[in-house]
This record gives structure tokens, sequence and C-alpha cells, in this order.
């Protein structure tokens, strides 16, 4: 791959053996740095925030020195927790070339860093290796300093992150390329633009500075890192061949797809062989042979997403041993999809919870993840992503764009075609969880008997339907109890049922439960006190009134239909039965977005009451942050109801 590399980006005539970078250096001897009160208030502040890289060929190899230099001030205990232990990720480098650190106290006191002390950590799971070391001498108001310069394999796209829960007060960035290597770049959420600036005729220089980044706080409803200041880039020409692009959406098209799409022979016989045990039915509806496909291979390839064995990703070796990396199962669905007539086009995305896909930038960056597309049927599948069920994938990868791969033959000539669309989120009809609960009391007003089934659906029942069947029964007796606790801590549970259901535009999971319960009642002299709200189960509550800075965005639409019974007992009325009724709505253009709307009617001795509450879009700006707060708050406000029984 990387002899693949260098052929691609060195020059056209010969390969220049390259200079080494000039390895970065800290000031030996610095002051520490003047702050204002305001400054030396914060528990945390990034003083200096420093990210460079270097490509160069060097020994006929194409190398990156990777540089990352930071300054933080530490001013209480959490921050001095935080920042005196510093990991240095190792995964593709090839030497760690430099490193410095050390500790400035409040009188001045230099504690610097013994490299004696480095350590080397191996995370078992993933296999990705660490360097970790303590910094020394750290106390309330110290500064903390360090610099490690890494000699690894090159990125041809990437991106850095600039904002974090901590503000910094100044940010540098600094990009340098062999002379036929130019690069682009694209910054986001306020950070300053990418300019190329000294230049030389041997070597690039791109260079972009900003000051004062303000802290940026984890918010409910919202997604932190695709919001932090942050700066993308991607090697864009190699001028010593051409002047046309590189890296294009069209050429990812081809290049994925030839991915996908490639086999051989013995890949024929595998896949002819494995069709014939998916019990496909060529006369069935197309969206029913697709959900059929998708859960036989699901049950029966496993996927290991950490393995770098090359055969996991071939058809043949997929088929006999029964387990495939992440571009292997998507591989296999592709070409079993394509033998059985139903031609899927693939799509390439990234999760919004990290970064929204951008089409007018076409860094390879983004494409991190795969879907599969039907346009006969206009649904979705997940190759890799066991719990979501077509039509149903991740939501973090919906409600933004990908890069849509359309295949395409003319003659002999097979290719694809790349298209940037939107990928649809999920209707919040399909994504449910319903409610319908009967309830009675004891005669002596001191227990309910309640009777409760419950719908899960879509996205809200990924948690359990793929796995249901797979467990034994003393398993799901106690996913049941678990699931019947969210409403009453202490369940006496007499009878239940739960089944998956595959009959609905998305799988669900449905469970009937009977069970007894102390909870609900209480007691204020002669009036019994109910907690009707309660049986709802607990609600997000977003009380505190901090300043919002981000928009709204939700994982999910969904919706909740509930429908709640209680029979009163002879002799007792309801003193306050109007707490019942809430009416919120979000409304915009004449349409209702998000609601929480509840009700009651009285039906002979018995309290019927409904309540519909959905969330049908998945953002909503900032300035309708308050408006949209106050419907999350409503479902909390109802669980907290206690309706009042008082003799007649």
């Amino acid at each position: 791959m990387l002899r693949i590399l260098l052929l691609l980006l060195a020059p056209a005539t010969v390969f220049s053996t390259g200079v080494s970078p000039t390895i970065y250096e800290w000031e030996s001897d610095r002051s520490r740095y003047e702050l204002t009160e305001e400054e030396a208030m914060l528990g945390e502040y990034i003083l200096k925030l420093h990210n460079q890289y270097d490509y160069v060929f060097e020994d006929n190899q194409f190398l990156l020195y990777y540089t990352v230099h930071r300054i933080v001030r530490v001013n209480n205990d959490e921050a001095i927790q935080r920042n005196n232990r510093i990991y240095i990720p190792m995964g593709g480098v090839i030497e760690l070339v430099s490193l410095k650190a050390r500790s400035i106290n409040a009188s001045g006191k230099v504690v610097n860093f013994d490299t004696s002390n480095l350590k080397e950590l191996k995370d078992e799971e993933t296999g990705r290796g660490y360097r970790i070391f303590a910094i020394e001498g750290v106390e309330l108001g110290s500064e903390i300093e360090y610099f490690y310069v890494l000699k690894r394999n090159p990125s041809l796209y990437d991106r850095v992150f600039v904002q974090f829960e901590t503000p910094v007060r100044g940010s540098t960035f600094k990009l340098t390329s062999p002379k036929h290597l130019k690069f682009d770049f694209h910054t986001y959420n306020g950070y300053a633009p990418i300019k190329e600036t000294a230049s030389t005729e041997e070597r690039n220089v791109y260079e972009g500075e900003m000051k004062n980044i303000p802290l940026l706080r984890e918010e409910s409803f919202s997604s932190f890192d695709s919001n932090r200041q942050r700066i993308e880039f991607k090697l864009a020409y190699n001028t010593a061949k051409s002047n046309a692009r590189l890296f294009t959406w069209e050429e990812a098209a081809k290049t994925f797809h030839a991915v996908l799409s490639a086999r051989d022979k013995d890949d024929e016989k595998a896949l002819d062989k494995f069709i014939k045990t998916l019990n496909d039915k060529p006369s069935a509806k197309p969206a029913d042979r697709i959900r059929n496909i998708e859960a036989r291979i699901k049950t029966t390839i496993q996927v290991n997403s950490e393995s770098r064995d090359e055969s996991l990703a071939d058809i043949s070796s997929i088929v006999a041993r029964k387990v495939a990396s992440k571009e292997g199962i998507t591989r296999l669905f592709y070409q079993v999809f394509d033998k059985v007539g139903i031609v899927p086009h693939a799509v390439l995305t990234c999760s919004r919870q990290g970064v929204r896909f951008d089409g007018s930038f076409d860094s390879w960056a983004y494409l991190d993840e795969y879907l599969l597309h039907f346009p006969q049927t206009g649904g979705y599948l997940a190759p890799y992503a066991f719990e979501f069920r077509y039509p149903l994938v991740p939501p973090d990868l919906t409600a933004q764009d990908g890069l849509f791969i359309e295949p395409f033959a003319y003659g002999d000539v097979k290719s694809a075609l790349g298209v940037v669309r939107t990928i649809p989120p999920a209707d919040y009809s399909l994504n449910t969880d319903n409610l319908e609960i009967s309830v009675t009391f004891d005669e002596g007003m001191t227990k309910n008997t309640i009777h409760m089934k419950r719908e899960f659906g879509g996205c809200n029942a990924t948690f359990v339907a793929p796995w249901y069947e797979m467990v034994n029964n003393e398993d799901r007796a106690k996913l049941i109890e678990e699931l019947v606790k969210q409403t009453a801590p202490d369940p006496v549970i007499s009878r239940w049922t739960a089944h998956t259901s595959t009959e609905g535009p998305a799988d669900s999971f449905i469970m009937d439960v009977t069970f007894t319960s102390t909870h609900f009642i209480g007691t204020a002299g002669s009036r019994v006190l109910f907690k009707a709200g309660e049986l709802i189960g607990p609600q997000i509550e977003m009380y505190r009134d901090d300043d919002r800075m981000t928009d709204v965005e939700n994982d999910f639409n969904r919706g909740y239909d509930r429908k709640i019974r209680i029979t009163i007992p002879d002799g007792y009325k309801i003193r306050n039965p109007e707490d019942i009724r809430f009416n919120v709505v979000y409304s915009e253009d004449g349409k209702e977005p998000f609601l929480f709307v509840s009700d009651y009617t009285m039906e002979g001795n018995d309290l019927v009451i409904t309540i519909k509450e959905y969330y049908k879009e998945i953002f909503a700006p900032l300035e309708r942050y308050e408006e949209f707060r106050k419907v999350i708050n409503a479902a909390a406000d109802f669980n907290k109801v206690i309706l009042v029984l008082e003799e007649k």
C-alpha cells in the first residue's frame, strides 16, 4: 500500500530523496504566561495549542512528521487530574522522534520530564499501542507543557479538533508539503481559514491561527464533536503528474465500487452455494426478501471489526469460516443482493455524532461507514450493525448527507458514479414506545394491581428485538423484570408474555405483564395520594437554566402513545383531575414537529388518560431551544403528577 502511495505522489521523473524537516522545538527558557484577572479565575485554561503536519519524501519513503505542542494552566484538583498524565497514541507511528515535557509552578520552579519514565501500554481489545507518562511537580496554578513529534505513515485526508470544554487562548496550525503536493482545507464552526503563507521553491507552507476560542459544553440533545471548531484537510493535487484534482467523490465511487463488486470464479461458486442456504423466495416482495436475507446473514456470519486479517474481506473465506470484517460483510451483502437481482447502491458516510458529512469538501475522511440503499424499495440496510434491521440503520448515520455509489455499465465497462444525497432519518411513527396500562386498587387502598402492555418499535426496540429469541427463559424473565422496574421499583409479577414481531414496517418487541405494587400509593390524612405520573416511567429533565450554546439535535425521530385506565374505587373521587391536562406544542410554519399533549375522560368509575408525545424532526435551531425544552419538560412534569383521591 505504501509503495502504491509513493508511486502516486512522487514526481513523474525521479524520486526525490528529500530532506527531513527541521524538528520542532520549544523555548528552552520561558516565562510563565501573564493572565488577566478573569483568565486567572478559570479552573483550566489552554494557553497554547499547536498542531503541525510536515509531509516529506525521505529516503524514497513518503512520511509524515506530526507535532503536538500544548500548554495548560491548572487551577484546581480536577484540572490537575485531567492533565498531569499524557497519552500518546502510537497507531501507525514509525518512530517517536522527540518528546519534552515540564511543569512550571506559580513561583517559577521548573520540573522537567525524565524520558526514562516513559511507559508503553497496549489496549488488549483493539491492539492499539500508547506511550504514557506523568508530569511531576504539578501544583495548583502550575503550567503543564509538553510537545512530541511522531514520524508516521502519512494520512492524505485528516481532521484536527481545536475546541474543548476548556477555553483556548491561542491555537495555531501548520502544514508543509513538497512543492508538487498541494493541500486544500476547510474550517468549521468559526475557526479562521487556513492560508498558504511562507512557501518556498521546494515546499508549500499552510498556516492558520485562532485566538480566544471559547469553551464548548456537553449539552443534552446536542452533538458535542460536530459543533467543535475543527480543521479538515486533504491532498488535492499532485502537479508533478497533472492538474487533476485528487481523491474526488467520483474517484471514491469508482474505488469503493471496485472493492465491493470484485469477485472471481471461486467467489462465484461460494456465493451460489451460500445463497441456497438463505431460503430466498424470488416471488416474494423485495422488502420481505431483503429482511429475510439480512436476518439469515446476520445470524450466520460473525463480524470482527478489529481484526486486520485481509482474508476476512474475502468472499470465499467468509462463507467458509463464517466470520468477516466490516468491509467483508459489506461485500458479502452487496454481492448476494446483486446476484439475487435486488441491486443495492452502496452509501458511504460518517457518524454525525463525530462530524457531519460535508459534501462540499471532498475529503475521504468522511467515508467512514457503509450503508446499502435499495432503489426498488427506498429502504436502507446497515451491513455490520447486528441490532439494526431493514429498513432501520444506526440513526447517527442519517439526517445528513452521504456519498451514494450508483453502478453503471457501458458495454463491457463497469464502474460507478458518486452522488452526494441526503440520508433521511426514519419517520417518528417507526420508532415507538407505546404503553397501555390498567390500574385497580385493593380494598385497603395500599396496593395496586397493574396490567401493562408495552410495545417498543424501530430504534427503540434495537436493544432487545434482535436478541430476544436467542436467550433462554431465565434471561428473558430477568429482562422483563428490569423493564417493569422502569415503571415500578417493587413489582410482584404474576404473569407475563413477550415476543418480537417482524410484521410491521420495522421490527418491534411487545411485552404484556400483570403485577402488583405498593409504590404508587401514599396517604395524607384521609386522602389517598396516587402517583399517576410515574406510570409512564422516568423522563428526561431539562430544568437547568444554563445558557444554551448549540442547536437541538435529536438522536432519532420518535413517538409515544400512552393510554392509562385507572379504576377509582367506589366511594372515592379525584380531587385534582385537571392536573393531568398538558398541552405543550412547538409550532413551526403551520406544523407541529414536537409536542406533549395529555387529556382525560371519565368512563363510569374509570379515569382514562391519553398521552401523545412525539418528536418528528431531528434538528431545532438554537433560538427555538426554550420551546423545545418546554416539550421535554412537559413529560418530566407529567411524571410528577400525583392524583388526590378523597371520599365522596
